[in-house]
C-alpha cells in the first residue's frame, strides 16, 4: 500500500470504512499502472459512528475486463448487466450495501463526472428497490475518494470519507481538508503533527476499556494530546493496592469507581474534553452500543470476557484497537519469570485476538456469570498478579505513540502492523506480527468481519 500524505481530519457525515487487506487488493486492482480505468463492487455492512452514519466494507468483488467490465453505452467503460445483477442480489440476501467502484487518474481530488451522475440517475434507483439497502457509487484515486449514496428512504448524499485502518489511520476525501486556525495550547505538538494531525486527535472519540494501572496512563496521554472525546468503561472501585498505580488517585477515592479519578484526570489535563463515562462491565449492552461507535479503542482489562466484546467490536466495526497487558509470572517458589509488556495491535480483518490464542474460552464461560458465580467456578480465591506503575507506563507509552503516530500519518511504513512486545529485564525490544486464521469467525470475510449492526 502506498504512503498517504495528506492527512484529513475526520469529517461529519456518512462514512465508508474499508479494511486494509481488503484495500490492499482493490488498489491493486484498480492502479495497475496501466493508466486504464478498471471497475469493482464492495459490499457493505453499517453501524452508527461518532459523526455520522457508518458503511463497513465487508466483501469485495473484482470486475474481470473485458466480461465483467466493457466498453459503455455512453460511457467510457461500465460493470456488465449481469456482474451488476448477481452482486445487487448478493446485497439484498445478505443484508448489505450495494457499492459500485471505479477509478480516475489524479490525486488529492476527485469527483464523478457528468456522465458518471448520468448513469446512477438511470440505474440507481432500479438498484435500491432491487436490495431494499443502501446503494451508490465510489470513484478513487490512490489519495482520494468520492461517494454517490441513494438510501433506502429515497433520499441521496454524498459520501463524506472513506477510511482504512492500518498502520497509518487513512482518510480519504473528495478534496484535501484546509487546516483551520492554530491554538496555542497544542502549538508544541503540532509543529510535529502539522496543523491538520493536531485537529484530527481532536476529531476523534477514543475508548478505553479498563482504567487501573495502564488504564489510569492512558487517559493521562489521550487528554494531553489533545483528543476531544473519551469513552471510559470500568465497574471496578479503588482500592488502597491501587494507589501506587493510579495516576490522581487519592485516599478519599478508596471505595469509589475507578472512573472517578480517571475523569478528574482527564478534566485537569484538558477542561473542553468530552466525556462519556460508565461504571459497567464492558458486556453490557449500553456499553457494547457505545463501543461500536468509536474511532480508536484501547483495552487495558485483562479479562476474557473483555477480551471477547472488545475483539467483537473491532473486526464487526471496523475500528482499530490496541490491547495493551504486562505479564508477570511468579512461580510457587516466589522466584519471577519473563516479564513481558506488550502493546498489541489489532487490525480489523487481519488477525485478531481469537486468532492469537488470546481469549480462553473456558475463563470467558467463567467471565461472563454474575460475580458469585464467578468465585465459585474458580474454587480457589485468586492470588493478585504483582503490577508496577513503571512497567505499565512502559507498555502506555508504546501504545501511545503508535496510536498518534497512526491518526497523524507520520508511520514510515503503512503496512507495519506489528505488535510490539518489551522484555524490560533484558532491556530487549522485539516484534510480532499477528497471526490470522483465514476461517476465524470474527475477523475472516465468512464471519462478523464488517457485519455492523446486521
Amino acid at each position: 500500500m502506498a504512503q498517504y500524505p495528506v492527512v484529513n481530519p475526520p469529517a461529519d457525515g456518512w462514512s465508508l470504512t474499508v479494511p486494509a487487506r481488503l484495500w490492499t487488493a482493490l488498489s491493486d486492482h484498480l492502479f495497475r499502472g496501466d493508466r486504464d480505468e478498471h471497475g469493482a463492487v464492495i459490499l457493505a455492512g453499517r453501524g452508527d459512528g461518532p459523526r455520522g452514519p457508518r458503511l463497513l466494507a465487508r466483501e469485495l468483488i473484482l470486475a474481470m475486463d473485458g466480461v465483467d467490465y466493457v466498453p459503455g453505452e455512453t460511457g467510457y467503460r461500465a460493470l456488465a448487466p449481469s456482474f451488476v445483477r448477481d452482486a445487487a442480489v448478493r446485497a439484498r440476501e445478505e443484508g448489505l450495501a450495494y457499492l459500485a467502484v471505479h477509478n480516475h487518474f489524479g490525486g488529492a481530488t476527485v469527483g464523478f463526472s457528468r456522465i458518471d451522475l448520468a448513469s446512477h440517475d438511470r440505474g440507481y434507483p432500479a438498484l435500491r428497490q432491487i436490495t431494499g439497502q443502501v446503494v451508490g457509487g465510489l470513484v478513487l484515486t490512490a489519495q482520494a475518494a468520492a461517494g454517490d449514496l441513494w438510501l433506502p428512504d429515497g433520499s441521496r448524499v454524498d459520501l463524506t470519507e472513506v477510511v482504512i485502518p492500518s498502520g497509518n489511520l487513512i482518510r480519504l476525501r473528495p478534496r484535501p481538508a484546509r487546516a483551520g486556525t492554530a491554538e496555542l495550547l497544542h502549538d508544541r505538538q503540532a509543529r510535529l503533527f502539522g496543523q491538520l494531525g493536531q485537529e484530527s486527535l481532536g476529531r476523534l472519540q477514543v475508548a478505553v476499556v479498563g482504567l487501573g494501572g495502564v488504564g489510569s496512563i492512558l487517559v493521562e496521554f489521550l487528554a494531553r494530546l489533545g483528543v476531544g472525546s473519551l469513552l471510559l468503561i470500568d465497574d471496578d472501585v479503588v482500592d488502597e493496592t491501587n494507589l501506587p498505580r493510579l495516576l490522581a488517585a487519592e485516599r478519599s477515592d478508596i471505595g469509589k469507581p475507578k472512573t472517578l479519578p480517571a475523569v478528574r484526570n482527564a478534566h485537569r489535563a484538558n477542561p473542553d474534553i468530552d466525556l462519556t463515562v460508565m461504571a459497567e462491565r464492558v458486556e453490557t449492552s449500553k456499553a457494547r452500543q457505545s463501543l461500536n461507535s468509536c474511532d480508536w479503542i484501547f483495552l487495558a482489562a485483562d479479562s476474557h470476557s473483555a477480551r471477547y466484546w472488545v475483539n467483537a467490536a473491532a473486526n464487526q466495526y471496523l475500528i482499530p484497537t490496541t490491547q495493551i497487558g504486562v505479564k508477570i509470572p511468579v512461580g510457587d517458589d516466589g522466584v519471577v519469570g519473563e516479564i513481558h509488556a506488550v502493546a498489541r495491535f489489532v487490525v480489523p480483518g487481519s488477525g485478531c485476538m481469537w486468532c492469537n490464542g488470546l481469549i480462553d474460552p473456558t475463563e470467558l464461560a467463567i467471565d461472563m456469570q454474575p460475580e458469585r458465580e464467578r468465585a465459585a467456578a474458580r474454587y480457589v480465591a485468586g492470588v493478585p498478579a504483582p503490577s508496577v506503575i513503571a512497567l505499565n507506563g512502559l507498555v502506555a507509552t508504546e501504545a501511545i505513540n503508535h496510536f498518534m503516530l497512526a491518526v497523524t500519518g507520520m508511520h514510515h511504513d503503512p503496512d507495519d502492523t506489528t505488535s510490539a512486545i518489551h522484555l524490560p529485564r533484558r532491556r530487549e525490544r522485539t516484534g510480532q506480527m499477528p497471526r490470522r486464521d483465514k476461517d476465524c469467525p470474527w475477523c475472516s470475510p465468512n464471519g462478523h468481519l464488517g457485519r455492523g449492526d446486521g
